[in-house]
């Protein structure tokens, strides 16, 4: 048996929201898919994540990027509920016994979900890739957290953990009356991270230029811009002028500055004076973008803020 399940990764390991480029931010938007390929032999059911990448946008990922609000990731977007009717009866609840709760479906060709919250309210995590051992009873989900190298929600042999990078916690079960007690009083809200990185740039003296937008779902636009030394980046109060197929101009109201971005190059221009910057590639300098620069502070509402 084999089964084709579309996912939209846009922002994987970050994820690779950085896959993007932003020449085909729009044409290829719906291109960019996980493809998580099942089929079932000798008891084993496997699942694999790849990611296919349009015309230029593999060749030129290095400009594409991810993106969050600010500091706190519900100052973004509202959040919109979640329906989770199609799987309440197959939800797993799990904590660390410190206050922390995950919500975990099986792994399978029809469904998969994962939440995690406080109890009360749980956020819905981007999964992008996952497997089932049937003969091994082991199961495993990724989801997006661009602070490791990876995020990752395993289980063997009925036995739960979650592990954000080199860090693992275990978890337990909760059992099934005090689970359903607080399923069915929980809210259950969409990712509170709406925003994505778009593009990241350098000139030689070490100053970055960095840009994040709204993700599709929220727009697409709502295009942001931070500039200065890691650690110490500013927020720059600049307007995207033009969005094209060939790049995007940031400007002040009086046009005094601008950053120009294009698919092969970067100018930061103060009146008269033109600054050659370097492209950096987003996809490589995630953990970099969420961490380093210091863009973002505070949670990115994942399980590993805590665990």
């Amino acid at each position: 048996m084999v089964v084709f399940m579309a996912i939209d990764v846009i922002d994987a390991y970050t994820i690779p929201d950085q896959l993007r480029h932003r020449e085909n931010t729009r044409a290829s938007e719906a291109s960019i898919l996980a493809i998580m390929c099942v089929w079932k032999t000798a008891g084993i059911l496997a699942l694999f994540a790849t990611v296919h990448l349009s015309g230029s946008a593999a060749a030129q990922s290095q400009t594409a990027a991810k993106s969050a609000d600010s500091a706190q990731p519900t100052a973004a977007a509202k959040e919109s509920t979640v329906d989770i009717k199609p799987y309440r009866q197959h939800m797993v609840l799990l904590h660390d016994k410190a206050g922390h709760y995950l919500i975990s479906t099986p792994v399978s060709d029809h469904y998969t979900t994962f939440f995690y919250g406080d109890g009360k309210v749980f956020y819905q995590q981007r999964v992008f890739g996952g497997g089932l051992d049937t003969s091994a009873r082991s199961s495993s989900l990724s989801f997006w957290e661009p602070r490791y190298p990876y995020g990752r929600l395993e289980q063997t042999s009925g036995q739960w953990s979650i592990q954000c990078g080199k860090r693992v916690t275990e978890l337990s079960v909760v059992e099934a009356d005090a689970a359903a007690n607080i399923l069915d009083a929980a809210a259950y809200v969409e990712h509170p991270w709406k925003h994505r990185a778009y593009a990241l740039a350098r000139d030689d003296r070490g100053n970055y230029y960095y840009v994040d937008r709204l993700r599709d779902q929220y727009g697409g636009k709502g295009f942001r811009l931070w500039i200065g030394k890691k650690g110490a980046m500013k927020r720059r109060r600049m307007t995207n002028i033009v969005s094209d197929s060939k790049g995007d101009i940031f400007a002040t109201r009086n046009g005094e500055l601008r950053l120009v971005l294009s698919t092969d190059s970067a100018t930061w221009i103060r009146g008269k004076r033109r600054r050659e910057l370097v492209n950096v590639p987003v996809r490589d300098n995630v953990e970099l973008i969420y961490t380093e620069l210091g863009v973002y502070y505070g949670e990115l509402g994942t399980p590993c803020d805590y665990l």
